[in-house]
C-alpha cells in the first residue's frame, strides 16, 4: 500500500491536528531477514521489506503508518498498520506513551478477516520500559488478547546498545485464538543495535516457550533501517 504526503496531511486535518513547523515528517525503510511478531514469524522465516511514514509534533502527538510483506496465511501477502497516540515526558526520568493501532491485511477478499484494532500504554523510567497491549478481537478471531512486556536498554558504547526484553502473551478465549493449554506463552529477545553508515543495524535472537508445532522456535535475525526526514 502506498501512502503519500497528501494522505497523511489530509488525515491530520480530519483529526483536527494542523501540520506546523514544530513537527517532523519522516519515513523509515527496514529490510529484515525475518518478520517476527512476538517471537512468531509472519513470513515463514523469509525476508521482509518494511516502510513507514510518521508524523510527530513537538507537543507529543504522533500519527503514522507501517507496512510489510507477510505469508502467514494463504493468499495474504501484505500488512499495513495505522497508529496514533500521545507521548509525554513526565519528569524525573519518567515518560508515558498512549495510543491505538489498527492492523490490516491484504492479498485476497478474505485477508481483511484478520484485521483488528489494539490499544496500548508504555511507561518508561530511564532505560527501562513496561508496555501493555490489548485487543478484544485478536487477528479477527473474536477473542481477547493482551501482552505485557518489560524492556531494558543497556548502552555499551556511544554507537552500540544491548536491548533485553521479555513478554507474556495471553489469550482470554483459547477457543477463539489457540495458544498453549492455558492460553499463554512467553517470548524473550536479545538484540544488539548499532549506528553505522547513516543506518541502524540490528542483530537479534528470539525464542519462546510456545508449544505449537513450527511456531515460536529459536530464531536469529538481522535487519537494517534507514530513516529519511521530510520535515
Amino acid at each position: 500500500m502506498r501512502t503519500t504526503h497528501s494522505v497523511i496531511f489530509s488525515t491530520l486535518l480530519l483529526l483536527g491536528i494542523a501540520p506546523s513547523a514544530h513537527a517532523n515528517l519522516s519515513s523509515t525503510v527496514t529490510l529484515t531477514s525475518n518478520y517476527l511478531f512476538n517471537g512468531i514469524t509472519l513470513t515463514q522465516d523469509d525476508p521482509a521489506l518494511q516502510p513507514s511514514l510518521d508524523w510527530v509534533s513537538d507537543s507529543g502527538w504522533y500519527l503514522g503508518t507501517w507496512g510489510s510483506n507477510v505469508s502467514f496465511a494463504e493468499n495474504t501477502d501484505r500488512e499495513v498498520d495505522f497508529y496514533t497516540g500521545y507521548y509525554t515526558d513526565l519528569g524525573n526520568h519518567w515518560a508515558m506513551d498512549l495510543g491505538i493501532a489498527h492492523y490490516t491485511y491484504y492479498g485476497s477478499s478474505d485477508s481483511s478477516a484478520f484485521d483488528y484494532p489494539e490499544a496500548y500504554i508504555k511507561v518508561s523510567y530511564g532505560n527501562t520500559k513496561l508496555s501493555y497491549w490489548y485487543a478484544k478481537d485478536y487477528f479477527g478471531a473474536g477473542g481477547g488478547h493482551y501482552i505485557v512486556m518489560l524492556t531494558q536498554t543497556i548502552q555499551l558504547t556511544d554507537g552500540l546498545s544491548l536491548i533485553l526484553s521479555g513478554d507474556r502473551s495471553t489469550s482470554t478465549d483459547t477457543s477463539k485464538f489457540l495458544r498453549d493449554n492455558d492460553g499463554t506463552y512467553h517470548h524473550w529477545r536479545i538484540a544488539l543495535i548499532s549506528e553505522w553508515l547513516g543506518a541502524k543495524w540490528t542483530a537479534a535472537f528470539d525464542d519462546t516457550d510456545l508449544e505449537l508445532d513450527d511456531l515460536g522456535e529459536p530464531t536469529f535475525s538481522l535487519s537494517v533501517a534507514k530513516t529519511f526526514n521530510w520535515l
